[in-house]
């Protein structure tokens, strides 16, 4: 079959042939109908995610739409290695596969899942029903963080701030519900420490680094009383993956450092999620800015800009 193969890690993928997937017990081959190049997907690719098992030569992709036998569409949250889903066909788990409602794009859908999951696992473990919290969305820009603070607004924030580059893209975070924006420049931490003093309650932080390294302080030594809890939730690492921590931090404010990822939830409550965010999109709540490309354009598109969504 046809596929985006990684030959070599730190090379962009090449449309070429791949051995056909074959089912193993409990699983369903399935025809491939798009699939997003998500953060995740490309450190896979890279060899630089914690969850990365294959080695070149493999393929591509971490998630996607499928075409099941009886023609229904289905979200395909993963498939077994060296196998990914930028590629014809897939062996997929028949218990782990969701649903796509009626009538949802399947490129958005191939795309809103991922991008959703960083914001709705966090926020829908530490809420409480009826919580009205203030929330910064760090990294606010990209697809998953615009998505973030849709989720925020949706879920019953009062206060949605989107942090991310000067641009249009950030401003148009306020379309999606963002109540105040800060670019990210020089006056990042006299900026986040204003609004920490009016009480931040959770920190969805896609960026980490250098980013966090000013942000955590401004916003720990601002918060109104020593006692206000903070949720400081760790989604990514786009800005490096260390932060030297003073660790006085930690025992003058009731500041709370944690990370969401795949790891952290079972596949009962990815599944929940999938069905959630699906759901979500259907109806228009969530959306994600999608590029469309062809799988075999993969090896010159790959470093593309956006959210790319490939079509085989």
């Amino acid at each position: 079959m046809k596929a985006a193969v990684v030959n070599e890690f730190g090379q962009a993928p090449e449309y070429g042939d791949f051995a056909e997937p074959e089912p193993d017990e409990g699983e369903v081959l399935v025809a491939m109908r798009a699939a997003a190049v998500s953060n995740i997907a490309r450190l896979i690719a890279a060899g630089k995610h914690y969850s990365s098992a294959a080695k070149p030569p493999m393929v591509a992709g971490f998630d996607g739409v499928a075409e099941l036998a009886d023609g229904s569409l289905v979200y395909v949250p993963g498939v077994r290695s060296p196998w990914g889903t930028l590629s014809e066909r897939a062996a997929v788990q028949s218990a782990a596969v969701r649903p796509v409602p009626e009538g949802l794009d399947p490129a958005q859908a191939a795309a809103v899942v991922n991008a959703a999951f960083a914001s709705w696992m966090p926020l829908t473990r530490i809420l409480e029903p009826g919580a009205t919290p203030s929330v910064v969305v760090i990294g606010a820009t990209g697809a998953s963080g615009s998505v973030a603070v849709s989720i925020a607004k949706h879920l019953g924030a009062r206060h949605v701030i989107a942090v991310g580059r000067e641009g249009d893209a950030l401003r148009r975070t306020a379309d999606h519900g963002a109540d105040e924006i800060i670019p990210l420049d020089g006056n990042l931490g006299s900026s986040l420490a204003r609004v920490g003093a009016d009480g931040v309650d959770v920190v969805l932080d896609f960026l980490w680094g250098d980013t966090a390294n000013i942000a955590i302080p401004a916003i720990a030594h601002s918060a109104p009383h020593p006692q206000h809890r903070i949720d400081w939730v760790n989604l990514g690492a786009l800005d490096g993956v260390h932060v030297p921590l003073d660790s006085t931090l930690l025992r003058m404010a009731d500041l709370h450092i944690w990370g969401s990822g795949a790891g952290a939830y079972s596949p009962e409550r990815r599944r929940d999620l999938a069905d959630a965010a699906l759901d979500l999109a259907a109806r228009g709540v969530i959306e994600v800015d999608v590029q469309r490309r062809t799988l075999a354009s993969i090896a010159s598109t790959w470093n593309d800009h956006g959210r790319l969504v490939y079509l085989p």
